[in-house]
């Protein structure tokens, strides 16, 4: 009996150890065993109740994490249902135990449910969870600003095929609760490009002005009129042109500052704030003209230096450069622009500042055969430099217009421009024809050829201001010839590409990479039509108190690109790596984190 038994005892123990293991797996998971990754801290906090939506939820885990990771999020009224919220893909930051997930809609008041599902470092499962909090106010008010079809440095957009174009971007500032803020207006100042227009247009004609009758009366006490430098009324019109060339200089210098910056303009005259023109072409070339024409004292001081051959270089080169700073007035300036623009700008001040002599000191009065002598010097070499100035600004018309004079702001006022200009060379070549008929033949200045003379020149006069004020007015507006290549105008860091071949986008995105206020500049590659609610994620790093700024309403629905300047406020208040994506709609093309340098040092990481 017992010999029968024994074969049934190992079956027995089989049988045992597999009801065991089917207690064991029908047991359910702990919660503890599912979180074997607890989450540390989070973003807004478990429970909290924060005033406006986040731009980002950050979720720190205890052990570094895996690269497959989902975090989903559900909001709505408190005791009502709650709808999905579409959010970015979550992003492992650099220390491994931080997911950050971009929260793109602007919610409402609500309860909102974030979940997530994690994996570890072999993307095996490593727990999940989830964390609630409030929002208690409505969401936040947005800043609109207009891009106009302007140039220098403000915003310029084009349409793919080089015209410029009109547009509004719309830059929303969200901020975590416990305050902090986003982009805007720093200390209250105005950040408006429109207010500085004015100003530095005005600015610019004025100190373009007095740098040209600088050089151009030089020329011509140095070529022609030597005993110009014994007049006392000489002596006194070229050092009130200097007093007045500097301060014009200066204050052009501060209200290109102020639009380049965005600040107001009472705090940008002080020299003190003129690090920032350093930024651009522009900014450069006015601050180098700034020092040129506190340098030109050399020569004002005591203008017998013009015709003296040991001083004449420095005496003449001063006011020369100073006048060859107009050529870098644009950024975005070719080799082929800069050297038309030189000889330009050279020939311009020989022929405008020549006639300012003339009226001015000249022709004031009855004198001796030197004043004739001073007249016919000046028509021997204005005529050239009328023929220079022609030439090289139709030149230049043709280079920046492209054939778009008809359609552009610019090319409508550059046919003003060119009308005023054919009156006045029509005025200048009678003027030259009088001099050469009735001034050769003349022993002495007389005073009814005087005042002939300076009848005629000063009509000349007067529609040459007219034409620089409509050259300061044509630097404000942007030609079609740069119009389709903004990058160079403006302070922008390196193209970051955002692409996605399943949504067929490709987008690049710059901006100035450093903290404070940015350009921004947005170019659509693909698709080449039909895109509709492009828009740029900037999400702060993590812990600062600014949550992120969304750039949006973007105008662009097919290839081309668009700029928001500095001067439209768009601000990156702290330093370290922040979270840039790009969105069409709610569907997410790429994301890229870029740091943003606290120091003045442009880097980025991917």
């Amino acid at each position: 009996m017992n010999a029968r038994r024994l074969p049934a005892r190992p079956a027995l123990r089989w049988l045992l150890a597999i009801l065991a293991g089917g207690l064991v797996a029908a047991i359910p998971a702990s919660p503890s065993f599912a979180a074997d990754n607890p989450i540390v801290t989070s973003s807004p906090e478990n429970g909290a109740s924060v005033e406006q939506a986040p731009s980002t939820v950050s979720l720190q885990f205890a052990n570094q994490l895996g690269t497959t990771n989902t975090v989903t999020m559900t909001c709505g009224p408190a005791g009502g249902d709650a709808t999905p919220v579409p959010l970015g893909s979550p992003v492992l930051l650099s220390d491994r135990v931080t997911l950050s997930v971009s929260v793109p809609s602007t919610l409402g008041k609500g309860v909102c449910n974030v979940a997530w599902q994690i994996t570890d470092t072999n993307l095996q499962p490593a727990g999940s969870g989830s964390i609630s909090f409030t929002i208690t106010a409505d969401p936040v008010v947005t800043t609109t600003t207009t891009i106009p079809d302007t140039g220098g440095t403000t915003p310029v957009g084009t349409d793919g095929t080089g015209a410029a174009t009109t547009s509004t971007t719309t830059v929303t500032t969200t901020a975590p609760s416990g305050g902090g803020s986003g982009s805007g207006t720093a200390d209250g100042e105005d950040t408006g490009s429109t207010s500085s227009q004015g100003p530095l247009a005005l600015f610019r004609l004025l100190s373009n002005l007095g740098v040209a009758v600088l050089l151009g009366s030089l020329v011509v006490i140095a070529a022609a009129w030597p005993e110009g430098v014994e007049y006392l009324l000489t002596v006194r019109f070229l050092r009130i042109t200097w007093l007045l060339t500097l301060v014009a200089t200066a204050l052009f210098a501060g209200a290109l500052t102020a639009q380049i910056t965005g600040k107001g303009l009472g705090s940008s005259l002080p020299p003190t704030a003129w690090g920032d023109l350093l930024d651009t072409t522009a900014g450069k070339a006015a601050l180098v003209r700034f020092l040129l024409v506190i340098v030109c004292a050399y020569v004002v001081l005591q203008p017998e230096r013009a015709i003296d051959p040991a001083n004449q270089l420095p005496a003449l080169g001063a006011p020369a450069l100073a006048v060859a700073t107009m050529a870098f007035s644009r950024d975005g300036f070719g080799m082929i622009e800069i050297g038309v623009g030189l000889i330009h700008a050279l020939a311009m001040a020989v022929w405008i500042g020549g006639l300012w002599l003339l009226v001015m000191v000249v022709l004031s009065g009855p004198g001796e055969e030197d004043l004739l002598h001073a007249v016919r010097g000046f028509a021997r070499l204005s005529t050239p430099a009328l023929v220079l100035t022609v030439v090289t600004g139709v030149g230049l018309m043709f280079r920046l217009d492209q054939g778009s004079i008809f359609s552009t702001n610019h090319g409508l006022v550059l046919i003003v421009k060119a009308l005023f200009v054919a009156a006045m060379v029509f005025i200048g070549l009678e003027a030259r024809r009088f001099i050469n008929q009735r001034a050769a033949r003349a022993h002495t200045m007389t005073l009814p050829l005087a005042n002939r003379l300076r009848r005629v020149l000063r009509f000349e006069t007067v529609l040459g201001v007219v034409v620089l004020l409509l050259t300061a007015w044509l630097l404000t507006l942007a030609p079609a010839g740069l119009a389709a290549s903004p990058r160079s105008a403006y302070d922008l860091g390196p193209v970051h590409r955002f692409a996605n071949t399943a949504l067929n986008a490709e987008i690049d995105v710059a901006f100035t990479e450093e903290v404070g206020l940015s350009d921004v500049l947005i170019e659509v590659n693909q698709p080449t039509e039909g895109l509709s609610g492009l828009a740029v994620d900037f999400i702060a790093p993590p812990g600062s108190a600014i949550g992120g700024l969304t750039i949006h309403t973007i105008p662009l629905t097919g290839t081309g690109s668009v700029v928001l300047p500095k001067s439209a406020g768009f601000s990156l208040d702290v330093p370290g790596v922040w979270t840039v994506i790009v969105r069409i709609g709610t569907q997410e093309v790429a994301r890229e984190n870029v740091f943003v340098s606290g120091e003045g040092v442009t880097a980025s990481s991917g």
